[in-house]
């Protein structure tokens, strides 16, 4: 009998400091539910290479506040806990995975990180701007701890938690994904992107004009989210088909 290919590998960068149990089960739950195997990248100098030689795709998660230098600010009040290791890791994965080709997916801070690698700017809180002050958030994580909590335990339903609706663009990979040009997301993020990075296409946002998804331009896969997407799919089943998508571009590469 032939052996069965494997399935796709794809690389997580995630939170050292904030999850515990969450991030070994979080993120990597939906890509095993669509056929992916998440896998823990190593941070240890000199190997990322390596790390990325047995990768199909790229997964960046959510987690601290990036530092205000990687996009030339001068931290303010707004500005909550920070990763400084985490961002030299990522944005050297952003870039070399980028390099490569890779399929990248980005959520929460994801999207933040892809944005600042490629030359974009954030607002350090999305009070900053007037009209974004009423953007649902939830500052502290208050409301993120009993999703986390409730996730873990394989609660049936989602805690209560800041929500808001989206507008998506007709023909984006997000579209294809969803099917649909409005639905429902969940707002824990008090960051929010700024200047666009010239590469990129926003495909998504908010009423007040946040931006909630990105897509790069060209043909390969990378699509980042302003939003929880490893949570959603628990609110709304039609969240996985963008893991679905993901690790289908994953798998062409194997």
């Amino acid at each position: 009998m032939a052996k069965e290919r494997r399935k796709p590998v794809i690389g997580l960068s995630l939170g050292l400091h904030d999850f515990g149990d969450y991030a070994g089960v979080g993120f990597q739950r939906p890509l095993a539910l669509v056929g992916g195997v998440g896998m823990a990248l190593p941070r240890v100098d000199g190997h990322l290479e390596d790390a990325l030689d047995v990768c199909d795709g790229i997964l960046l998660g959510g987690g601290r506040d990036i530092d205000p230098s990687r996009y030339g600010q001068e931290p303010s009040d707004h500005l909550a806990r920070t990763e400084p290791r985490r961002d030299a890791f990522e944005l050297e994965l952003t870039e070399r995975s980028l390099d490569r080709g890779l399929p990248l997916l980005g959520m929460c801070r994801g999207i933040q990180i892809l944005n600042v690698a490629l030359g974009g700017t954030l607002v350090q809180d999305v009070s900053v701007k007037p009209e974004w002050a009423e953007h649902p958030s939830d500052r502290g994580w208050q409301a993120w701890k009993e999703v986390e909590r409730s996730s873990l335990d394989g609660d049936a339903e989602v805690p209560p938690h800041p929500r808001h609706p989206i507008s998506i663009e007709a023909g984006s990979r997000l579209h294809a994904a969803l099917g649909v040009e409005e639905i429902e997301v969940d707002s824990f993020h008090h960051q929010a992107i700024d200047r666009v990075a010239p590469d990129l296409t926003v495909v998504a946002r908010a009423p007040d004009g946040v931006v909630e998804a990105v897509e790069l331009d060209g043909d390969g896969y990378v699509l980042a989210v302003q939003w929880e997407l490893q949570e959603e799919w628990r609110v709304d089943r039609r969240f996985l088909q963008p893991f679905a998508q993901f690790v289908a571009a994953a798998a062409k590469l194997r």
